[in-house]
C-alpha cells in the first residue's frame, strides 16, 4: 500500500471519528436544552365552576373543604346529561391519593354495579347517613374502586364516594358531599 493510500485511509478514519463526536455533541446539547414538563404540575379543574354551569346545580353535591381539611384539588369535574344523569368530581387528597364523587339522578349504571359485586357489602353510618360500603382492597386489581361508599339520596338517586384513599379521607369527602346537599 502506498503512502497516499495510507493517508486517505487514516483521513477516512479521522473524518468518521470526528463526525461521530460532532453528532454526539449535537445530541447531548439537544438533550440538555430540551424543555421538559414539570412533573409536579397539577392539572387542576375548578369543580365549583363546572357545578355552577350544570343544570339545577342546587340538586348536585358541591363539597367545600376547610383549611383544616388540607389541600384538596380536583383533576376532573363533569356533568353528564342523558337518560341517567351523572355528576362526577375526581379529587386528589392532601396525601396524593384519589377519591371520586359520583352522583346519579337515577339508578346506578349496571357496569358500575358489576364492578362492585365482587366483594361483600356492609352497611354502616357515615356522616349521619346510612351507607353500603364495599371494601375491594384485597382484590388483585381494585382500580379506583378500592373502597366504595354508596348512599341512597332522598331525591331517589345515589351518591357514590370511592377511591384509593384511606377510610378517614373517604369519610371526610362523603361528609362534605352530604353536607352540601343539605344546604
Amino acid at each position: 500500500m502506498s503512502a497516499a493510500q495510507e493517508r486517505r485511509n487514516r483521513s477516512n478514519l479521522y473524518t468518521l471519528s470526528g463526525a461521530l463526536l460532532a453528532s454526539f455533541a449535537v445530541v447531548l446539547v439537544i438533550v440538555i436544552l430540551a424543555v421538559r414538563p414539570d412533573p409536579m404540575t397539577r392539572a387542576e379543574v375548578d369543580w365549583s365552576d363546572v357545578h355552577a354551569s350544570a343544570p339545577s346545580p342546587q340538586t348536585l353535591v358541591n363539597p367545600e373543604f376547610t383549611e383544616a381539611d388540607g389541600d384538596w384539588w380536583s383533576n376532573r369535574a363533569e356533568y353528564i346529561g342523558g337518560d341517567n344523569v351523572e355528576w362526577y368530581i375526581g379529587l386528589v387528597t392532601p396525601a396524593g391519593e384519589f377519591v371520586s364523587i359520583e352522583q346519579f339522578a337515577g339508578t346506578v349504571p349496571p357496569e358500575l354495579l358489576d364492578v362492585l359485586d365482587d366483594a361483600d357489602p356492609v352497611t354502616m353510618t357515615v356522616a349521619g347517613s346510612s351507607a353500603t360500603v364495599v371494601d375491594r382492597s384485597t382484590l388483585k386489581d381494585p382500580g379506583n374502586y378500592e373502597l366504595v361508599y354508596q348512599f341512597p339520596l332522598a331525591s331517589g338517586g345515589s351518591l357514590i364516594v370511592s377511591g384509593t384513599a384511606d377510610e378517614t379521607e373517604m369519610e371526610l369527602v362523603a361528609q362534605r358531599a352530604l353536607e352540601s346537599l343539605k344546604g
